[in-house]
């Protein structure tokens, strides 16, 4: 099978979207389309084509008669993107928790062990990225390939979110804590008490979420 290269295009707009999602372009910042394209040492078409895309997904905006403004989402749709989160991580919680054996529960805690050493390090973005793998890894072990994949249709926001509630003062080794409570309740095959201890997490997020836009 031969792997295509990615056109310019693609590369330019998977390169604007993570600086969207990991802050390098902050909220109500106006994208310049001629000096992103002298930056990325592209032409203009492929930077225009790609903020396109990012306008029909809702990361860029037009405000106060300006274009290509990065989008600042309001505390409500928040709070909306949390609840259907909520909802479907308890249901990957449900879908897995008979599923699980010795080995993955081991993964699970090594992911969260590692976490622990990542705050040590101050690597916050390292720290995001292994907060997502250990959610993504039940999503795996639940085998429901209709709900991974609607799960992973949000990957984008829950990162962009999961970032503000994490900047939350000890929110990160809260999330720890919460992460080994769900562990705990997984080892026992208790999916009541499992899919509560998610519940309780994906709560507490958006408490810590809520706390950022006061």
């Amino acid at each position: 099978m031969v792997i295509k290269p990615k056109s310019y295009k693609q590369l330019a707009y998977e390169e604007l979207k993570e600086n969207i999602i990991e802050g390098t372009y902050k909220p109500n910042q106006v994208l310049n389309e001629r000096s992103i394209s002298e930056d990325f040492g592209i032409s203009r078409t492929p930077i225009r084509e790609a903020f396109q895309r990012l306008y029909y997904e809702g990361w860029l905006v037009t405000k106060d008669n300006k274009k290509n403004v990065v989008r600042e989402f309001n505390l409500e749709y928040i709070i909306m993107n949390q609840k259907v989160r909520e909802s479907l991580e308890i249901l990957a919680i449900i879908e897995s928790i008979d599923k699980f054996k010795d080995s993955d529960v081991k993964n699970l805690e090594k992911i969260t062990e590692e976490q622990e050493q990542i705050i040590k390090e101050g690597n916050f973005y390292k720290y995001i990225k292994l907060d997502r793998k250990f959610h993504e890894y039940i999503y795996l072990i639940s085998e429901n390939s209709v709900l991974t994949k609607i799960l992973s249709n949000l990957n984008d926001t829950v990162r962009y979110f999961g970032q503000i509630a994490l900047s939350y003062p000890n929110r990160q080794e809260q999330t720890v804590k919460e992460h080994r409570k769900i562990i705990e309740e997984i080892k026992n095959k208790d999916e009541r008490k499992a899919a509560e201890a998610m519940k309780i997490h994906m709560e507490n997020t958006l408490d810590a979420i809520k706390y950022s836009y006061k």
